[in-house]
């Protein structure tokens, strides 16, 4: 057998075994083998279900100050991340050819900010109110990310906490860790997506209630409202 038949063996048996790797993970634009000069798709959160705003919310007069949502390193990019949970829960990867369109950190914060200034339950919601503002809040992102627990079902899942502070003098009223989750109708980058806006419009829903009841009830814990 010459070198030259023997090469062309192994690059076969390379091709087969690449080829099989792909087949086994099941993810279109997953698998980090797809080569070529490309752009990725970018997305934001848009897709997720809209929710009215009640009208009947009560405002509670205050203007809260909403801090830039932070996230831990892993999540500091715009990097489409998922998780195979049926395979290794603990290891990350991302899809190759879609990516968001900024950091999950952002598309969150400005999802909430929106969300908070809506819902009328807040005088006005500022970025950066530095002395402007009676109540602040901060957001901790700690996964943002799509869960298989097969090759064909899969979930958005976004977790964070949100710690809600006195402007004046920087004491926590009250703290609390949220996780929201959405199905994915694909097992797609494109399913993701859509999986993780439902979850975040879920995760907007859910700290404004919360905000709702802890104001209703924090007492002298929290500042006059026309006091900042």
């Amino acid at each position: 057998m010459t070198s030259h038949t023997r090469l062309s063996q192994r690059l076969a048996v390379l091709a087969l075994a690449l080829a099989g790797a792909g087949a086994a993970l099941g993810l279109t634009g997953c698998s980090v083998l797809s080569g070529g000069d490309h752009y990725p798709t970018r997305y934001t959160l848009d897709a997720g279900s809209s929710e009215p705003t009640s009208a009947s919310t009560p405002s509670t007069g205050y203007t809260l100050d909403l801090r830039p949502v932070s996230a831990p390193d892993w999540l500091n990019s715009k990097r489409m991340l998922y998780r195979l949970d049926y395979a290794n829960n603990a290891q990350l990867a991302a899809y190759t050819r879609s990516e968001w369109a900024d950091t999950p950190a952002r598309l969150v914060g400005d999802n909430l900010g929106d969300a908070l200034s809506a819902s009328g339950l807040f005088a006005a919601v500022l970025a950066n109110a530095s002395g402007q503002a009676n109540l602040a809040l901060q957001v901790e992102l700690s996964d943002f990310s799509q869960h298989f627990s097969s090759r064909t079902a899969s979930q958005g899942r976004i977790g964070a906490t949100a710690t809600l502070l006195r402007a004046d003098n920087g004491a926590v009223i009250a703290q609390k860790r949220f996780q929201t989750t959405a199905p994915a109708s694909n097992a797609n980058a494109v399913g993701g997506v859509a999986a993780l806006a439902k979850a975040d419009t879920q995760l907007d829903r859910d700290i404004r209630q919360w905000l709702a009841h802890t104001l209703a009830h924090c007492g002298n814990a929290c500042p006059a409202p026309g006091q900042d």
